[in-house]
């Protein structure tokens, strides 16, 4: 039986890198590093987009310094054109080594530290943080135009939220979520601009067991 289990499991690994490489080759695409100002060739995994017949999400990694940060982008497939993703400075990164459990920000290979922002190709603000020896305190995320996303509140120096606010195209906040973190669950109520509740979600937690 084991041995069935791992030819069957063998059997889909073969088959994930070869629809990989396909895509690959169907998307035609290049990535320029900002840090760097170079061409580079990072892993990437490759994932459909519901309700788009077309569409990709792309999460690629790169190495830095002892570092691999990770970054997600969206395209279209596109046989026709060579699209060109441009990879931010300030990027979540976790340690290279195997079941690495250190992670921080880093904007190109430095620990981000205090206010730091990353900028879109035109100029405007693509991601603002306020981060502690690159754990993140406060991050705001906008959107190519310029207008204001997102803003999130962290605890404690980890990646749990405390509250994340979201603002329509005038800036303002019409929607907000409050986060109740516990040991084995996440509380996620999510309020309109009046502060009326609008639903309650339970996110449960993976516990990992010790051996």
């Amino acid at each position: 039986m084991k041995t069935v289990q791992k030819s069957i499991f063998l059997l889909l690994i073969s088959f994930s890198c070869f629809s990989q490489k396909n895509e690959r080759e169907k998307l035609n695409l290049v990535f320029f590093d900002k840090c760097t100002n170079n061409f580079i060739k990072p892993e990437i995994e490759i994932d459909t987009i519901a309700g788009l017949k077309n569409g990709r999400l792309l999460t690629y990694y790169i190495k830095r310094g002892d570092w691999i940060s990770q970054a997600f982008s969206s395209t279209m497939l596109n046989r026709e054109s060579i699209d060109t993703i441009k990879i931010p400075k300030i990027l979540f990164s976790f340690g290279n080594e195997l079941h690495s459990k250190r992670w921080n920000y880093l904007n190109c290979e430095k620990i981000c530290e205090g206010i730091e922002t990353d900028f879109y190709e035109n100029g405007n603000k693509r991601i603002e943080g306020n981060f502690k020896n690159g754990k993140p305190v406060e991050l705001k995320e906008f959107k190519e135009n310029g207008e204001l996303f997102s803003q999130s509140f962290y605890e404690n120096l980890t990646l749990n939220f405390k509250r994340v606010n979201y603002f329509n195209k005038n800036g303002e906040i019409y929607q907000y979520e409050l986060y109740e973190n516990k040991k084995r669950k996440t509380i996620i109520r999510t309020f309109d601009k009046d502060g009326i509740l609008i639903s309650k979600e339970i996110e449960k937690k993976y516990i990992e067991k010790k051996n």
